[in-house]
């Protein structure tokens, strides 16, 4: 009988571990440990519709590896995923505890920061953005380093949902891209600059 129980306690506590383990892999992205892109968009939705019931500000932050493509044609796919690993630890160390950050896909990144307003969020982004930019990764080619740029989205200021922000988010990462690379650009900077060409 006790023997039975064992097997019984031994099957429940497997199938807890296996559960877990199935949890994880269906919110975590397998390269990098940190939220996948599916999860991401759910608790972004979350911390929306929290921030929208509370008052809190929301900051979203894309961020791109730069020349990624080039990591990948030099030093092959294996030192191209140890970038992305190593960026992805700076994106769990940098920002805080209660902060999101997500493979958003390939070699772009997002993070939610929770209640900061834009010059903050900058803030963390700019801390982010040296942080990987000290990353030197030894190869056999010699020692890579890496850079990132990041465009940045805050609510309720540059949208009051989802797509808009990211669609902003978006925009303002395109313009650190196209800017030199290796920056921080906010949505209202790409719109001041907007309003300079024009006037």
């Amino acid at each position: 009988m006790l023997s039975v129980i064992a097997n019984q306690v031994a099957i429940s506590l497997e199938n807890g571990f296996l559960y877990r383990k199935m949890e994880t892999m269906a919110t975590t992205d397998g390269l990098t440990g940190l939220t996948n892109h599916r999860t991401f968009q759910q608790r972004f939705a979350d911390m929306l519709e929290r921030a929208a019931r509370h008052g809190h500000r929301v900051a979203l932050l894309l961020c791109d590896v730069d020349h990624f493509k080039k990591v990948n044609d030099n030093f092959g796919h294996p030192i191209g995923d140890e970038v992305l690993r190593r960026v992805a630890r700076v994106l769990q160390e940098v920002p805080r505890k209660i902060d999101i950050p997500a493979r958003y896909g390939g070699e772009e990144f997002a993070v939610l920061l929770d209640n900061v307003d834009v010059a903050q969020a900058k803030a963390v982004a700019e801390r982010i953005r040296i942080e990987i930019s000290r990353l030197v990764i030894e190869t056999e080619k010699g020692p890579l380093s890496v850079t990132e740029s990041v465009g940045v989205a805050a609510f309720p200021d540059d949208g009051r949902d989802r797509a808009t922000l990211i669609e902003r988010a978006d925009l303002a990462l395109y313009h650190a891209k196209h800017t030199g690379r290796n920056r921080v650009v906010t949505w209202a900077e790409v719109q001041a600059e907007k309003a300079k060409k024009a006037s």
